[in-house]
């Protein structure tokens, strides 16, 4: 597999890696990538950085649209939202994998490879969303064979309006000759940072490592809890403007409550739950702007092999139960020492047990847990 362009100032090994899937046969690895604020921790304004880049790829071909955004949950949702912002003035909405009252589905399609195949399109405005857009851009991590973004047009193209075109953006595009001229055939722009000739060979392909054993977290005490306002579900459907000003009205809310906690510390690591991503991402930015040594990522429902085989990318992993599901798994990957931990969630009242269960994996001194409220998966 080679690299055929690179558009950022990164170079590969500062990007991503390869790492196994757990247990996947319908796809045995999958890219991790450094600075996406998912698996890995990552500064914040490396991670915006990335994902600006794309925003303006995105932008120079596209003015005077009116665009609707879709990230794709999960490893996508921040992603999407960042892209959204930076276009400005336009609408956006991620896809998700959780229970969502069913009279909101739009539209649901399969991702195929992955660990949870059903993806879901909610709407509080249904069809209406689609209404007077003229570009729908499908933000993705990565793209294999673009299989899954097809998958989606498919269902959706008869509820958009006439003349509605499609657009797929990525940080990696790993799609072979035969994919990248179906989508040119189709009219499918795509926008992407790094140009790999074929991903799938390797995403095909187990690498031989050694496994490390999970984490396993033990009742500790309970993070110090706080609540910050967050009058959205981007589930649903927001302004991106709005959407980016929430976030940020619920980082200052956060820093301030918190501020006593922070006044002797230096590392700060933020971390989101699953889907929520970009609230994370938002609060680590905050923080440093304030002077913190800020890194942030994510739990996810991927099962991904930690080894610490050289050069592997993910050194530890915790199985935790899910904030959204005590009956779900959910992972962890990468904790490390710092001074101060802070979780931040859009799950409706976590229990105690599930706070302390995830306060007993943060390697640091000080615990605190930001819960969103009002707003969210409810």
């Amino acid at each position: 597999m080679n690299i055929t362009e690179n558009l950022t100032p990164f170079s590969p090994e500062e990007l991503f890696s390869y790492a196994n899937r757990e247990n996947n046969k319908k796809r045995a690895g999958l890219i991790v990538n450094h600075l996406q604020a998912k698996h890995i921790p990552a500064d914040p304004d490396k991670t915006f950085s990335l994902f600006n880049m794309l925003a303006e790829r995105i932008k120079s071909s596209s003015e005077n649209e009116k665009i609707l955004v879709i990230g794709f949950a999960e490893t996508a949702t921040a992603i999407g939202a960042a892209v959204s912002v930076y276009l400005g003035n336009c609408t956006y909405i991620h896809t998700s994998r959780e229970a969502i009252a069913p009279e909101l589905r739009v539209a649901d399609f399969s991702e195929e490879h992955s660990h949870a195949t059903e993806q879901n399109l909610f709407s509080a405005n249904g069809r209406d969303i689609f209404r007077g857009i003229t570009k729908i851009i499908f933000a993705e991590d990565e793209l294999t064979t673009g299989k899954t973004i097809l998958n989606f047009i498919n269902v959706i193209k008869n509820i958009t309006d006439e003349g509605c075109r499609f657009g797929a953006a990525s940080i990696i595009n790993g799609m072979g000759p035969e994919n990248m001229e179906l989508y040119r055939s189709l009219g499918i722009e795509l926008f992407y940072l790094i140009k790999l000739d074929s991903s799938l060979p390797a995403l095909n392909t187990e690498m031989t490592i050694d496994q490390l054993p999970d984490v396993i977290p033990s009742p500790d005490n309970k993070p110090d809890t706080i609540y910050a306002d967050y009058n959205c579900d981007p589930r649903l459907g927001v302004s991106a403007d709005e959407y980016y000003q929430i976030c940020r009205n619920a980082a200052e809310q956060s820093y301030e409550q918190l501020r006593s906690m922070l006044s002797d510390c230096k590392t700060v690591d933020v971390i989101g739950t699953e889907e929520c991503m970009y609230p994370a991402i938002i609060l680590a930015a905050y923080l440093k702007e304030k002077g913190f040594d800020t890194t942030s990522h994510s739990t996810t429902r991927s099962p991904i092999v930690p080894s610490d085989n050289k050069n592997y990318p993910l050194i530890s992993r915790c199985r935790l139960k899910s904030f959204y599901d005590r009956e779900r798994a959910t992972f962890i990957y990468n904790m490390y020492d710092c001074n101060m931990t802070i979780l931040i969630t859009d799950a409706d009242s976590p229990d105690d047990i599930t706070l302390s269960e995830f306060a007993s994996v943060m390697r640091s001194k000080k615990k605190a847990a930001v819960l969103l409220k009002n707003g969210g998966l409810r």
